[in-house]
This record gives C-alpha cells, structure tokens and sequence, in this order.
C-alpha cells in the first residue's frame, strides 16, 4: 500500500436537478473508484466485470472499511474537490460515516483543486482536473463529469465505472507530477495562454 490514495466519485442526477451542488444528501452515487498507483478498487451500484480494478458493491460499510483500512495504515486520501464535493455527497447520500470522518480530518485528505486555486494567488486560471491534467500530463479524460449521469442512465455502467477509475489515476499522476516538479500547468483564464502554477501539496 503506498501512502496516497486518490478517490473519485460519480452520480446518477445533476445538480441542477436537485436544487445545487450544495443538496450533497440529493446526489445519487453510482460508482466511487480508488487508486494508490499501483492497484484500483472500484464500488458500484451495477455490476461491472472490469480487469484493471477490483470491484465491490456500492455499500457504504464496504467502502467505509476500505477508506479507513487505508488511513489507519498512515495513508491520506487525494482527490479533486475532495472536500466540496465528493466526501460530502459520500456521507450525506450514502450515509458512509467514514467519508464524514474525514471531512473533519484535514491531516489525513489532500485537495488539489483547493490547493491550486490557493497557488495561483488571484490569478484567474481554469481549475478542472480536465484542464489541469492536459496541460500537465498531456492526457485528457476519456469524457466528461456532465457525460457521466447520461451514460449511466443508458445502462453504460462500465464506461462509467472506467471513466471513474481513469479520474482517480488522473488525480494521483497529477499530485505525483507536482510533488516531484512543484508545478503543475492549466489556461489563463483571461487570455488563454498556459501558465505553471508553483504548488506545494504538503
């Protein structure tokens, strides 16, 4: 086991179905995907037969377990609006206590939105992993966070559920990338150009 371990999560509906992104509890999660750089473990609500990742129900005492199997182990857990978003909708929508747990453990989670927006200093740049991984690794997503709710409600639960696990990769290459390098690359927002950004994830 290394020491991070990046998280992603996607859901059935969309915020403005429910009212906003802060109605955490009207998410509907679908399939939360885990990688540590070397092995992926992937909770969904459909089955899914996937060869790159270790599949499990979604249920939140499954991925509770595997959440806190990690931090007592001395792991912290990475993501991209990790804070706002995903661990919020995690406790609130699944009722996963752990996921609850961490958001009052900020030793233990590492946000790399919130940490390049603090980077920046003011600069207005795009803060999307989308944006932040092609310009810093040169590799895109395999679709979009809008695409996701649509496919899973065409019965593509795979795609999703790859699509999830390919974010959870894209989270931890990019904190790699910045932890060895201290920068990381995105647009300008005001004139397009592509800008390094310094960061210090610690």
């Amino acid at each position: 086991m290394t020491e991070v371990m990046a998280l992603d999560i996607e859901t059935g509906n969309y915020s403005y179905e429910i009212g906003g992104w802060d109605k955490h509890a009207l998410f509907e999660p679908t399939v939360v995907a885990t990688w540590d750089g070397a092995n992926g473990d992937v909770f969904s609500k459909e089955s899914v037969d996937m060869a790159t990742a270790k599949v499990h129900d979604l249920h939140p005492r499954t991925l509770g377990d595997h959440l806190q199997k990690h931090i007592d182990a001395g792991g912290v857990v990475l993501g991209h609006n990790i804070k706002k978003f995903d661990l919020p909708v995690l406790n609130a929508a699944l009722d996963c206590w752990t996921a609850g747990d961490l958001m009052s453990k900020s030793e233990s989670v590492v946000d790399t939105k919130l940490l390049v927006s603090k980077a920046a200093r003011g600069k207005s740049i795009a803060t999307s992993l989308e944006m932040l991984a092609r310009n810093t690794l040169d590799i895109g997503k395999s679709m979009t966070s809008a695409d996701a709710p649509e496919a899973w409600r065409a019965g593509r639960y795979l795609e999703v559920a790859e699509y999830c696990l390919k974010d959870a990769q894209l989270t931890y290459d990019l904190y790699q990338h910045g932890r060895e390098n201290g920068v990381v690359k995105s647009r300008s927002l005001e004139d397009g150009s592509i800008v390094e950004i310094e960061v210090n994830w610690e």
